[in-house]
């Protein structure tokens, strides 16, 4: 029986919800307790993650996101509102009132980590320590999911594991921006829908739409997990949803909205300026979407995990192949096909994928983690099903699995061990520090904030204030995301001839490029 099973009756309970061979398996498996191997298998998976994700956190030199960030939840921790201390109004695009307001981002990632920096010191270690932690709950919410819709533990520890391997997963829970929080209140949403849908729907309702809002008001990539959950509660129950419980669900994304439109009603024209400008760049025409979405498998996913790499590095893009062997082999055989973890899989694969390439025509790859890891569990599903399948099927899935494993955690091991943030950035900051003169500025990326402190020294504008017609500051600090928007290219070129004519470059290493004014020594 699947998920379109008919209402039956019970002598306990009456009426019994569709799925009911789904939960009365679940309610079997879990009379019977995981053996050790597999509470091991969880320890091991947990400790490797953990191990990989905050000496990533350590030794990762931070870019350009962190920093712009954690600019805003600095002034939130310090004033009680959400403004930018570093960002140039017209440094990046047009945000005017930029110190004073931010709707240019949705807030509830600035909020949490404006309360998180004021608990602990405002580091880049520690600013990305949120996103470990957001990383354990996006873990326990795949394994309390994927037993809610089979009761099956040992599946669910599994799974669970070859998730914690998962190259994006490692990324996102070591990047201190909103993405891990967001997918692991999208996870939530998920697991507690299918966790409490037959024993309390009501609440099961709520919850999902409790975290399903919180992750929209995380990042627009919330709009994927919405549309996510919304479509399994569909699949799962469209006959027999429980509509009691759908006015709390849809509460929240109503205070939520609410609430931000009360913020943009504080200054409707800075709020039309800055929310016009951040989403020139975003949103595509008919045409451009039905693009990215037959094309973002091979300009973002393949491109990331293969094309642009060289030698060893290349061997990424077996985590890749994994899931879409999983993808495959769940499609392609009858039997994990008809079961309702394999049904939900697949449709989950297919919504993030499109989702992702709508919401995203950018093909940034910071936004695998709304949709790599699905592809994920769909390699881990079809794995632990194949080891009861002949020779060849346990010797080709076992064989792939290993090699996304090694694959993903040697990339992040080869990672750690490079340590970005001692030899590249501070390294740069010490130049920095030698060179900028008492009361100079500096004009640079706002990561360097992380060293230099997020105050007046340091204005976050690439354009040399070509929009802001700001003094020019004594350093100008270049890395790899430093480069002019196409909506600014006027002040992108003639940034670049003052860049020319005016300042001399003092240093250089494999990210970044100091600049002295002429009209300054050099100092060692």
């Amino acid at each position: 029986m699947g998920a379109d099973q008919p209402l039956t009756e019970s002598k306990n309970k009456g009426p019994i919800r569709r799925g009911v061979a789904i939960d009365a398996a679940r309610q079997q498996n879990a009379q019977t307790p995981l053996r050790r191997a597999w509470w091991l298998l969880a320890a091991a998976a947990l400790a490797v993650f953990l191990v990989l994700t905050i000496g990533y956190s350590v030794t990762r030199s931070p870019w350009w996101d962190e920093g712009m960030f954690a600019d805003v939840a600095m002034h939130f921790r310090n004033t009680g509102h959400l403004g930018s201390i570093v960002l140039a109004p017209h440094g990046y695009l047009n945000w005017p009132g930029v110190h004073e307001y931010t709707y240019w981002q949705l807030p509830l990632y600035l909020l949490t980590e404006g309360v998180w920096l004021r608990m602990v010191p405002a580091t880049i270690q520690y600013a990305r320590l949120l996103s470990v932690i957001w990383g354990c709950v996006y873990l326990a919410a795949w394994f309390l999911f994927v037993r809610g819709l089979t009761g099956d533990g040992a599946l669910s520890t599994f799974v669970t594991a070859v998730v914690a391997m998962d190259y994006a997963v490692l990324s996102a829970a070591s990047d201190a921006r909103m993405d891990m929080m967001c997918a692991a209140l999208g996870e939530l949403g998920l697991a507690s829908y299918v966790s409490l849908r037959t024993s309390k729907p009501i609440l099961a309702t709520a919850l999902a739409g409790l975290f399903g809002a919180a992750s929209l008001f995380c990042h627009p990539m919330g709009a994927v997990t919405t549309v996510s959950i919304i479509a399994i509660i569909l699949f799962l129950d469209r006959r027999s949803i429980c509509w009691r419980g759908v006015p709390f669900a849809a509460l929240f994304y109503l205070v939520g909205f609410a609430l931000c439109i009360r913020y943009a009603m504080e200054n409707a024209a800075i709020y039309h300026a800055q929310s016009s400008a951040a989403a020139s760049y975003r949103i595509a025409t008919v045409a451009g979407a039905l693009h990215s979405i037959l094309y973002d498998l091979r300009n973002r996913y393949f491109a990331y995990y293969f094309w642009f790499l060289e030698g060893a590095a290349r061997l990424k893009v077996c985590s890749l192949l994994f899931g879409l062997a999983g993808v495959a082999g769940i499609a392609l055989t009858p039997r994990l096909r008809s079961e309702v973890l394999g049904k939900v899989l697949l449709l989950l694969a297919a919504i993030t994928y499109v989702c992702v390439a709508l919401v995203d025509n950018q093909d940034f790859p910071i936004y695998f983690i709304y949709s790599a890891p699905v592809l994920t569990v769909c390699g881990a599903f079809w794995a632990y099903r194949c080891w009861a399948r002949p020779l060849i099927w346990r010797s080709a899935a076992g064989a792939l699995l290993v090699a996304a494993t090694i694959a993903s955690t040697g990339a992040f091991a080869v990672k750690i061990h490079a340590n970005d943030f001692r030899r590249q950035y501070l390294s740069a900051v010490q130049v920095i520090k030698a060179n900028l003169p008492a009361g100079g500025t500096v004009f640079g990326g706002a990561e360097l904030g992380f060293a230099l402190g997020f105050g007046p020294q340091l204005v976050d504008d690439r354009y040399l204030g070509y929009g802001s017609r700001a003094p020019l500051p004594a350093l100008y600090v270049m890395d790899p995301n430093y480069v002019g928007m196409r909506s600014e290219k006027t002040a992108w070129q003639e940034s670049r001839k003052t860049l020319a004519k005016q300042y001399r470059l003092i240093y250089r290493n494999q990210i970044y490029r100091i600049y002295l004014r002429d009209d300054l020594p050099k100092r060692s």
